[in-house]
């Protein structure tokens, strides 16, 4: 009789029953890993957004300043002021900050409405008043995703109030 070499099924099942077992160990080595880090990649997503949501405001708050204007609105979810020919808002609304340009009277008339950021708890303009002037704005963002700890802002400004 004539012997082949080969392998016997046996053998056969227990190779790839140890295949198997090395093929799930490296898969779940690579989802405990990932999961977690595209868990903090969105929190840290959400966090730069909201910084760069506080440094467009920042910056409209100190354009304002540049040129004559006055309020036509503040609310602690809106505000609104009047520069040159037309009128710039800011508004929380549907878990989003947005910036809207037009004719404002009493309710938006012609506009231009831009997201700045979106994903958003709470957004809330607090002013403070010294007499009858506004000389800061605070504007604080509650992200829905991370840390539930507040960026705030404060921008200084100095104007009559018109409201």
């Amino acid at each position: 009789m004539c012997h082949k070499k080969g392998f016997s099924l046996l053998s056969f099942l227990l190779y790839l029953v140890l295949f198997t077992m090395i093929t799930f160990f490296s898969c779940h080595i690579i989802v405990s890993l990932i999961i977690p880090s595209l868990a903090s990649m969105r929190t840290c997503q959400s966090i730069i957004s909201l910084h760069i949501a506080s440094d467009l405001f920042v910056r409209d708050m100190h354009a304002m300043r540049e040129l004559p204007f006055y309020w036509k609105l503040i609310t602690p979810q809106e505000l609104v002021w009047h520069v040159d020919d037309h009128d710039i808002g800011w508004c929380f609304s549907h878990h989003r900050l947005e910036r809207k340009e037009g004719i404002y009277n009493k309710e938006w008339k012609s506009k231009t409405t831009s997201v700045i950021v979106s994903g958003i708890e709470q957004a809330t303009f607090t002013v403070e008043k010294a007499g009858n002037e506004i000389v800061g704005i605070e504007m604080r963002l509650t992200p829905t995703v991370a840390i539930k700890k507040p960026i705030i802002c404060y921008v200084t400004v100095k104007s009559e109030e018109k409201v």
